[in-house]
């Protein structure tokens, strides 16, 4: 009952307060986003409705949910232990932050096991004689040794791998696929900054056990079952977003050191799989393949990144013009992984400028929001229950720039061939999908969050 009186008592004043002026910017990349969806479809078979539920409605919805569900729901507990009873590091009970991240692992554990008998793939490839939806057990009957050119032959392995790997990153309801990683990556920001806001009430910020056991907390399930789909990119986005939000922290200067030797460790070792060779086993994994690829232009593997940025120097300083882009109908992914490069062959260096500056003016407020959030820095017996919903309101902010960041840096990092593939979408640009609705979801939050900004005197 106290929780449906908060939600009544402060909903008003939220949307009183509020800084609606954050949702320019994506609506306008929206915009843009729409444009670059609907200009990669043959004009004869747009599918207009599912379109506009997918790059419309939904993303509406799922805003109206971030906004309306207050961000400290996630900090009460939705199970409370009698007294004296713990459970691993909950000593009150489980709040609904740790749900969330159970619920992460349980879509995880379904979308690699659960729903192999319905989850399906279209392919449409008249060289290999592959047409229609393929479950995960269609694709591996597929023999690959049944063809006779070797060129065949490497493309059905190919075909077969990435359709496998494919299904087992997505969750498939009432026909529509989920990308899985997009809810974890959300989930496990909300659990972190509920860790977060505890360690720093309790003053764990240093070299306890608790600061140096949470990363492990984290990113051990998530990153094992993340492993198995495999999606080894979207492990880096888990690892630096928990990183990034720990940094921010106020901490003392050993702690931060330390944090800084362990982010230096996967750098060398991204590094150092350039000096391997060709042949080596290591190189062939799924994810090093890419790494060792990028550091070898020359290599098998940069096709879709070399053919990204050749899209940007033909674009020029003008540009080709509206709808007059070629990259669009023939690279793979190009809406989502590569949307950058379909606005820069299309619009030029001259008017991707000014959406370059956008992005960032639109990262550049998000921290500006988590910034202001007035927090005390107070003794643990001192908080009230408000100090520390605000407290975990800062920490959410937090998490939501880094997302958008990580994000942003990734797509056009790659699309300038700065960084190995990720397939790391561009927010609100790349057309619909789970990464649209859930951004959306963000900035509803992150509007909520501005709110505890505002002067509201009468």
């Amino acid at each position: 009952m106290n929780f449906l009186y908060d939600f009544a008592h402060n909903l008003s004043e939220r949307i009183r307060y509020s800084k609606w002026q954050l949702i320019l910017f994506p609506v306008l990349f929206s915009i843009i986003g729409i444009y670059v969806g609907i200009s990669t479809f043959e004009r004869d078979f747009i599918p207009y409705k599912s379109f506009a539920v997918e790059n419309m409605l939904l993303p509406l919805i799922f805003f109206a949910v971030g906004f309306l569900l207050p961000v400290s729901l996630w900090r009460r507990y939705a199970i409370r232990f009698s007294s004296g009873q713990h459970v691993l590091w909950n000593r009150e009970g489980f709040s609904f932050a740790f749900v969330l991240f159970l619920f992460a692992i349980f879509l995880q554990i379904m979308a690699i096991w659960g729903d192999k008998s319905w989850d399906k793939i279209p392919l449409d490839n008249s060289r290999l004689n592959l047409k229609g939806y393929y479950t995960e057990a269609d694709l591996r009957s597929i023999d690959e040794h049944s063809y006779s050119v070797p060129k065949d032959v490497e493309l059905a392995r190919t075909t077969k791998n990435n359709g496998v790997t494919q299904l087992r990153r997505h969750l498939s309801i009432s026909s529509r696929p989920f990308q899985v990683g997009e809810f974890v990556k959300i989930f496990c920001m909300i659990f972190v900054a509920k860790l977060l806001t505890d360690m720093r009430i309790n003053r764990q910020m240093n070299l306890c056990k608790e600061f140096m056991g949470f990363p492990v907390l984290v990113l051990l399930p998530i990153c094992f079952f993340t492993f198995l789909m495999p999606n080894y990119s979207m492990m880096i986005i888990y690892a630096l977003l928990i990183f990034f939000m720990l940094f921010v922290q106020e901490m003392n200067i050993k702690a931060r050191l330390l944090l800084i030797v362990i982010l230096a460790i996967p750098c060398v070792m991204a590094f150092s799989v350039q000096n391997l060779d060709k042949d080596n086993p290591i190189v062939r994994v799924h994810g090093v393949n890419r790494i060792w690829a990028f550091f070898h232009e020359d290599r098998a593997g940069n096709d879709q990144q070399n053919e990204a940025l050749q899209a940007l120097a033909d674009g020029g300083i003008q540009g080709k013009g509206l709808d007059k882009g070629t990259i669009k109908h023939h690279l793979f992914g190009a809406r989502n992984d590569f949307a950058y490069s379909i606005l820069g062959e299309e619009l030029g260096l001259l008017r991707m400028l000014p959406i370059t500056i956008a992005l960032m003016g639109f990262l550049f407020t998000c921290f500006w929001v988590a910034g202001k959030v007035k927090v005390k820095n107070e003794p643990y017996s001192n908080y009230s229950p408000k100090d520390r919903d605000i407290m975990f309101a800062q920490n959410l902010a937090w998490g939501i720039a880094m997302i958008f960041s990580l994000n942003i840096f990734f797509h056009i990092g790659v699309n300038l061939r700065l960084l190995p593939n990720t397939g790391q979408p561009l927010s609100f640009i790349s057309s619909g999908g789970t990464n649209l609705v859930m951004n959306f979801f963000l900035i509803g939050m992150l509007v909520q969050i501005s709110s505890l900004n505002m002067d509201k005197k009468a």
